[in-house]
């Protein structure tokens, strides 16, 4: 068993490291990831401006996780979704860790970190420069931890829960739900019949003092926040993100019914129908209880978001979705068993989600994702197709001694951000963001041409180039760097021109 555990669990890491390393930027930067890398080198330039972040309501953690990796590599890419690949490392870990204290056996623990390593869903945005891969590896330690705290409350693990816990809510808004996973491991995993009634009230007490040590060594942690001037603008920006309870009662069919047609659309691709399969059959096994109680884990925060969420995408889910590879990993465990035939059992059910999450990284034009995540990754003005190409160009001009002054539409987001990443620090080259909508050259580029020192392009998405003639003809173009077609067979370009004096 032991030497079986080691093999699977070995073969996890090659695939883990495999699956993420490999042409780690095939899909270019999307707007998000473009902010937090700036974020990331501004703080990093800048000591006074560590809580940046905190200026549009986000915890700064992955930031901050970011900076170091920017000394390390050249690319600032590579470098933010480094990050997200560590992060899916303590993922797995986590999730191997959790599934042995549950079963007290390693052939599962190492079967469920080989079903992470190969999940769809893990494998993209483990790839991405993301905080929610981050999040979601300290709410599996939170799990794991929570486990241990229930079955024996000592102060070493409440500590370490209060730490998961604390970290989580430094990374992203969501963590709340950490607090409200542990009354339902506490109610599914709890000894209520060992020893007796004093024995049981003295239990309970302690576990009781424990979570209150969870509770306030983790807001202990939060409120380092409090060091920035902008803590006050989390709370202002979730509602950006969330319905207010008094909303939610008012239509609470709506966006719940929604929501939850989509979930299950992302997890029939993400998931796969195999692991679907599995993860029911877990119910009818020997550890039914413990599939059951990830279940509902899982389930509590997915209905909930689904319930209160005006902006809903398949990232935000990463989180709530992976504590159900606990029942998938006990139903193959269940049916291997029975089969008597593990290996087999193993291959055929993991080869969907090895074949698609390959895919996904060899060519994910071509993968067939849900269509908001095709929209926003690959195929609007979200995603920086060209970017680095535009990038390297003007660098080169740069150091060829030209002056450059580069426009944008937009001012925050994949434009500027995603030019400024790859351009920051070289000297003579000047990025400067504008209107998502260009209906007029801006002045800053018309002036910049009287310096005739001063070459003058304007970066944009070609929907967003609302010109009239006489403007347009003043620009010429240099690169167009088409994106991936739509459904109706249009495509978003990114227009690379220069003005024309």
């Amino acid at each position: 068993m032991t030497s079986k555990a080691f093999i699977i669990f070995s073969l996890s890491l090659v695939l883990f490291f495999g699956l993420r390393l490999f042409d780690l930027t095939r899909i270019p930067v999307f707007v998000d990831e473009a902010i937090y890398i700036r974020w990331s080198q501004i703080m990093r330039n800048e000591p006074s401006l560590r809580f940046l972040p905190l200026s549009d309501g986000k915890q700064p953690l992955f930031m901050w996780a970011t900076m170091p990796s920017l000394k390390l590599f050249t690319d600032p890419l590579i470098a933010g979704r480094l990050v997200s690949v560590f992060a899916g490392l303590v993922s797995l870990t986590g999730l191997a860790f959790l599934v042995f204290v549950t079963t007290g056996s390693l052939l599962p623990a190492a079967t469920a970190s080989l079903v992470y390593s190969v999940l769809p869903f893990s494998v993209f945005f483990d790839r991405m420069a993301l905080a929610d891969s981050l999040l979601a590896a300290f709410g599996l330690w939170s799990l794991a931890l929570g486990v241990l705290l229930v079955k024996k409350a000592r102060l070493d693990l409440a500590l370490f829960l209060g730490f998961a816990i604390g970290l989580g809510l430094l990374t992203k808004s969501p963590a709340i739900f950490f607090y409200a996973w542990q009354p339902l491991l506490f109610l599914f995993l709890f000894d209520f019949s060992g020893g007796a009634r004093s024995s049981f009230a003295r239990r309970l007490v302690k576990l009781l003092g424990s979570w209150l040590v969870v509770f306030l060594l983790s807001q202990a942690i939060y409120n380092i926040l409090r060091l920035g001037p902008n803590f006050h603008l989390i709370g202002s920006r979730n509602q950006d993100y969330v319905f207010s309870f008094a909303e939610v009662l008012t239509h609470p069919l709506n966006p719940l019914i929604g929501n939850l047609k989509t979930t299950t659309f992302w997890f029939w691709f993400l998931l796969t129908p195999p692991l679907f399969l599995v993860s029911f059959l877990s119910f009818f096994g020997k550890n039914k209880k413990l599939a059951l109680t990830f279940f509902l884990v899982s389930l509590s925060a997915l209905l909930a978001q689904a319930a209160i969420a005006k902006v809903y995408t398949s990232r935000y889910l990463l989180f709530a979705a992976l504590p159900l590879i606990v029942p998938v990993t006990l139903g193959l465990w269940e049916v291997g068993e029975r089969l008597k035939k593990y290996w087999p059992v193993l291959f055929f059910i993991l080869l969907w989600p090895l074949i698609l999450s390959a895919l996904l990284i060899l060519d994910p034009v071509g993968a067939n994702l849900p269509y908001d995540m095709r929209s926003g990754y690959l195929e609007e003005w979200t995603a920086g197709w060209g970017q680095k190409e535009i990038a390297t160009y003007l660098i080169q001009k740069a150091k060829a001694g030209q002056k450059i002054i580069v426009g944008t539409d937009g001012f925050f987001g994949t434009l500027p951000d995603g030019l400024v990443i790859y351009t920051q620090g070289q000297p003579g080259i000047t990025v400067i963001g504008g209107s998502p909508a260009i209906t007029s050259l801006p002045e800053s580029l018309t002036d910049s041409l009287k310096d005739k020192a001063n070459t003058v392009y304007l970066v944009a998405n070609a929907s967003r180039v609302k010109l009239p003639p006489a403007e347009l003809s003043r620009l010429e173009l240099v690169a167009e760097y088409p994106k991936p077609a739509r459904l109706d067979g249009t495509h978003e370009s990114l227009l690379f021109m220069r003005l024309i004096r």
